[in-house]
Parts: structure tokens; C-alpha cells; sequence
């Protein structure tokens, strides 16, 4: 069983959510020479065109075809431009779970694209894609994180103490977030994402 094969790209009011491909090089090279800290692991960190084609072309795919994961591009639906990324991870196809993680480029935020974006994946993942429950966590100190996953309409269920290691060693506790499709927001039609929400 793997619906992520089927997925080409989810439309919203002001944003398109699609596979990365080759045409991403440019923003992609734009943020790794910002130093920007918003791609989710194992994206590129060096300037180099060959390991980036092979990875927008090729890596970053792989995890999907495999229905092991699902990673994103969050674009402006006027420019195209890359604003940030949203992806799928931890699937468990026997329980239907998964978790959602996102980000959004420095010069992007505060324009509720995270929200948006998160509000159309889940509505995918819940509805078209089949799974049951999708679990959000976010870092008791990311206040902004927060506010995205309470305005998404995800249910807080606590905090997960000590869930989170740090490069420097220190375990911080998340707040953890869930969306299941048995839930009002995703069970009635419209409820969920804006008008104007398409699959294509």
C-alpha cells in the first residue's frame, strides 16, 4: 500500500503544495548559501550542482516511492517561488499513523503560510491518502510552531518530556499535536481548508 505515488500536487487558495524537482535548484542553492534553516533532513548543505540535481530528481523521491515518507515544496501559486517545505514522516501503514513536520523560509513567515499548507496536507492525508491519524510535535520553546498546529485545528494531547535531543546533548520536552480523520474538522466537507482548495 503506497498512496504517496498517487500525489502530484494539492492547490490552495494562495499556495501549491508539489513534489521538489529540478526546477527548485535555484531557490534550493539561494537558501543553502542563506544559510537558511528551514529543509528538513538529509536536503543538501553544500554547493554543489551534481549531489543537488541527483537529490531534486532522484533522493528526494525515493522515501516516497517507497511509502516511507512524503516531502513537499510550499510554493507561491502566482510565482512558483519555493516559501517553505511540509512533508509526511513515521509512517505506520498497519496502525495508518503518520507525523507532519514543516518550515518556512525567514522571509516568508508571519503570512500564515504554515497553517495553510498544514491544513491542506492533513486534509490529503485523512481523506484521499487513507491514513487515520497524523501527529504534529513541535518544541514546547517554538511558540510559533504551536500556533500553526492550534490553528491547523490539531488537538493538543500533552507534552512529551525530555522528547527531543539537541546537537549540544540537552533532551527538551515537545508538545504533542494530533489530527485524526473521525475528527469534525476533518469530516465535514469544506470544514477544514479554504474554498478554493484543489487536487490535481
Amino acid at each position: 500500500m503506497n498512496a504517496f505515488k498517487e500525489i502530484e500536487r494539492l492547490e490552495g487558495g494562495r499556495l501549491v503544495l508539489r513534489p521538489f524537482g529540478l526546477d527548485d535548484a535555484a531557490d534550493v542553492i539561494e537558501v543553502i548559501r542563506a544559510g537558511e534553516d528551514f529543509l528538513p533532513p538529509n536536503f543538501p548543505t553544500v554547493l554543489e550542482a551534481e549531489p543537488i540535481a541527483w537529490f531534486l530528481q532522484e533522493g528526494i523521491h525515493n522515501v516516497q516511492r517507497l511509502g516511507l515518507a512524503l516531502h513537499l515544496a510550499v510554493t507561491d501559486r502566482e510565482t512558483s517561488r519555493l516559501l517553505g517545505t511540509i512533508g509526511l514522516f513515521r509512517l505506520d501503514w498497519n496502525h495508518l499513523t503518520c507525523e507532519v513536520g514543516y518550515g518556512v523560509r525567514p522571509s516568508a513567515r508571519g503570512n500564515g503560510y504554515a497553517t495553510e499548507a498544514l491544513k491542506l496536507v492533513t486534509r490529503w492525508a485523512l481523506r484521499e491518502c487513507g491514513l487515520f491519524r497524523v501527529e504534529l510535535r513541535a518544541l514546547v520553546s517554538n511558540h510559533a510552531s504551536i500556533r500553526v498546529a492550534e490553528k491547523g485545528g490539531y488537538q493538543r494531547e500533552g507534552v512529551a518530556r525530555g522528547a527531543e535531543r539537541r546537537s549540544d546533548g540537552v533532551n527538551e520536552d515537545m508538545v504533542v499535536f494530533s489530527m485524526l480523520a473521525t475528527d469534525p474538522l476533518v469530516a465535514f466537507p469544506g470544514s477544514l481548508v479554504d474554498q478554493g482548495e484543489r487536487r490535481t
